[in-house]
């Protein structure tokens, strides 16, 4: 991805195309006199300044007394001679001299005389009465500062994947949104624009591994520009395009986080992220794009799918459930975390609604998000924290839970009034993909003094390893 702006002189320089005079770069004299590499710059130091351009243009070449250097000439010498005629000769040659120019009218130029360059006509024209016209001028233009920068054509490919193939299925009913909308705004905020091109080309991994590094680059640049974004947003006056492109920025950077095998902390914190924009815009009064698809929208188109859905099988709740309740003596003990209790009961939870039904499930799940999204910083930082082991524990028994609920969390692509094709046969790249990934880390993450309560997370990522559509699992996305 290169820009024009990249193909000026960098900072590096200690200048900016700011700085650069394109006029006395224009009007810079580039006559050059002698042979670096013959040595012969010294001699021509001495040569007396009004015989270098003597004889040219007046019919004859120099003389060869004009480049005997004045040092070295005599009293008695031919050119030496003090009369009259050599006088008027020497007056003759220092008129003729001068420097040239080089936005002189054409006239000038072909009379090779010097062109006093006066508007609109040169002395030379009115006064013989000739049509004066200049060279045009060379136009230099500026790229503006923030004009976002050019694409390549492998970006061309993560932007039409993106509309055709992987556009997030949140929120639920929004498809149109990702598909018209937002693209739009991404042409106008590149930050936007990059999280699109790296959620894509993340997608793209599980056929070509060689796009990691255009995939990392583009989040990176996104993530760096939306967090300058958000710190300036309440000291600023955003508009409403600004604020829906900061919410779909931190939506396609949470999607891309289910693609990176350490991308747990990355997606909680970005759907953190999605509310603070959300609360900022609503006490600013900006209309919410994604408005209508919040609060109790997404259940309610759900619900329906989800009645035909049967019972998760009874086994796999109950390791479930005997898996989370082995943590209670880490989470609920005195001394403990409070965060950590809470984190364990929502966990719970989920688990045991597995039991009544598919709906119930769901909506414990989706509890648990908004627990997610409400945390106080402090506490946030103390779950995500690496050193914790019990937050990792608790993280690994929430991503279980997760993968033997799939029947029920794949609804969710199931009611999407537009579903881009997805491909249905699983080979090893597919295995992994989505927040399996994140299983496989997390459990390897575990020391050898907590492993003991970690074994139903670990049958779990040998059950997949075995094979991937074993809990019901479908799209592989």
């Amino acid at each position: 991805m290169t820009s024009t702006a990249s193909m000026l002189p960098p900072d590096d320089f200690g200048m900016s195309p700011s700085d650069f005079d394109y006029n006395a770069f224009l009007e810079q004299d580039a006559e050059y006199y002698g042979d670096e590499s013959s040595g012969s710059n010294n001699a021509l130091t001495e040569i007396d300044p009004t015989l270098l351009n003597a004889g040219f243009g007046s019919g004859s070449g120099p003389t060869s007394q004009a480049l005997v250097p004045t040092s070295q000439r005599s009293e008695g010498s031919p050119g030496s001679s003090s009369g009259g005629a050599t006088q008027a000769r020497r007056t003759r040659l220092e008129r003729r001299g001068h420097t040239k120019s080089r936005r002189g009218c054409f006239n000038c130029k072909r009379r090779r005389i010097k062109c006093q360059e006066t508007r609109p006509a040169c002395g030379h024209c009115s006064k013989t009465g000739l049509k004066c016209e200049y060279p045009a001028v060379p136009l230099v233009i500026h790229q503006p500062q923030h004009q976002i920068p050019l694409f390549s054509l492998q970006d061309m490919r993560f932007f039409q994947h993106f509309l055709m193939q992987c556009y997030p299925h949140h929120p639920l009913g929004a498809e149109h949104l990702w598909t018209h909308e937002i693209p739009c705004l991404s042409q106008k905020y590149d930050y936007l624009m990059h999280s699109i091109l790296g959620y894509s080309a993340s997608q793209l991994l599980s056929t070509d591994p060689s796009l990691i590094e255009p995939a990392m680059a583009h989040r990176l640049k996104a993530i760096k520009a939306v967090k300058k974004a958000l710190a300036e947003a309440p000291r600023s006056d955003n508009t409403f395009e600004e604020g829906n492109a900061l919410m779909a920025t931190c939506f396609a950077l949470t999607f891309q986080s289910v693609w990176l095998d350490d991308g747990m902390v990355e997606y909680m914190t970005f759907v953190r992220g999605i509310v603070i924009v959300a609360i900022q815009m609503y006490i600013k009064g900006s209309k919410l794009l994604f408005g209508e698809y919040l609060g109790e929208a997404p259940a309610e188109l759900l619900k329906p799918h989800l009645e035909g859905v049967g019972l998760v099988p009874r086994v796999w709740v109950d390791a479930a459930v005997g898996g989370i309740k082995g943590l209670e003596g880490l989470c609920k003990a005195p001394g403990k975390l409070e965060v950590e209790g809470q984190y364990w009961e929502k966990i719970l939870e989920m688990a045991e609604k597995l039991y009544v039904g598919a709906f119930d499930a769901y909506q414990a799940l989706r509890q648990h998000y908004a627990w997610w999204m409400m945390l106080p910083h402090e506490h946030f930082q103390k779950v995500i924290d690496p050193s914790n082991q019990v937050g990792i524990l608790l993280a690994t028994h929430w991503i279980s839970v997760k993968q033997i609920m799939a029947t029920i969390t794949e609804m969710e692509h199931k009611c999407r009034t537009k579903e881009p094709e997805k491909k249905t046969a699983v080979d090893e790249n597919d295995a992994w993909n989505g927040i399996g990934k994140w299983l496989r880390f997390l459990n390897s993450r575990v020391d050898a003094d907590h492993r003991r309560y970690n074994a139903w997370p670990i049958w779990v990522e040998a059950q997949l390893d075995r094979d991937p559509k074993c809990f019901g699992r479908t799209i592989f996305c």
